[in-house]
């Protein structure tokens, strides 16, 4: 038995470009872990072991043996450090690289994904949120130009963000570009060869199946889900 298997790990929900982040890292790790299926904005989200669990009725959540958290980012952060001997998704903390890692990684949340759930909740959820369509106009504007600063990283011909080797900071990114897909947002041919690199990886493809099942995708096009 590998280091990591005996703990209880259990992944709350699918369906959503963050939850794909949990479910990919956990597997990328080759980590053993039960799904809870919640879909966003579905009835599922009042499961009663879910809300004693987090009254922030967000998904992804993990119960990580003694840890509870449920960022996704700080999922995969997490994972990364506490399972180093699975896989290096990060480098080692309070290095160089581990400094320009926290930089991508923090600049792919607030400046991509930010930008991204700004169409989100004003295109995709108007009764909720409201229109907008001049913030939603500006937000994909933004979230270009930020991808300019991944196309300059990337010109060097590097196969991955960090270089060589793949990382969670290539993760997020990368469900950033499928969510800009999703609000239809048409992303740089520049960028089409690390996509295609990228979703070649086996564990990539066993989240996309497991986070989206035919009820997410359902909940996904607007369909009810019970």
């Amino acid at each position: 038995m590998k280091p990591g298997d005996a703990a209880r790990r259990v992944l709350w929900g699918v369906g959503t470009p963050r939850t794909l982040r949990a479910h990919w890292a956990l597997l990328e790790l080759g980590l053993l872990y039960e799904t809870r299926p919640l879909i966003p904005r579905t009835p599922r989200m009042r499961d009663p072991e879910f809300l004693r669990l987090t009254r922030r009725g967000k998904v992804p959540f993990l119960e990580d043996g003694d840890v509870a958290i449920g960022e996704s980012a700080a999922i995969a952060f997490h994972l990364a450090d506490r399972y180093r001997d699975r896989g290096h998704l990060a480098p080692e903390p309070a290095t160089a690289e581990r400094a320009v890692f926290d930089d991508l990684c923090l600049f792919i949340l607030t400046e991509l994904d930010a930008a991204l759930y700004i169409i989100r909740r004003h295109e995709g959820l108007p009764a909720v949120y409201g229109e907008a369509p001049a913030a939603c106009s500006a937000a994909r504007a933004y979230f270009l130009r930020g991808l300019g600063e991944v196309e300059r990283r990337l010109a060097d011909g590097r196969p991955h963000l960090l270089g060589d080797a793949f990382s969670a900071a290539d993760l997020l990114l990368i469900t950033c570009l499928a969510w800009a897909r999703l609000v239809a947002i048409e992303l740089p041919e520049s960028l089409a060869g690390y996509c295609e690199r990228i979703h070649q990886r086996a564990a990539f493809g066993r989240a996309v199946r497991v986070n989206f099942p035919p009820e997410a995708v359902a909940a996904l096009r607007g369909e009810p889900i019970s």
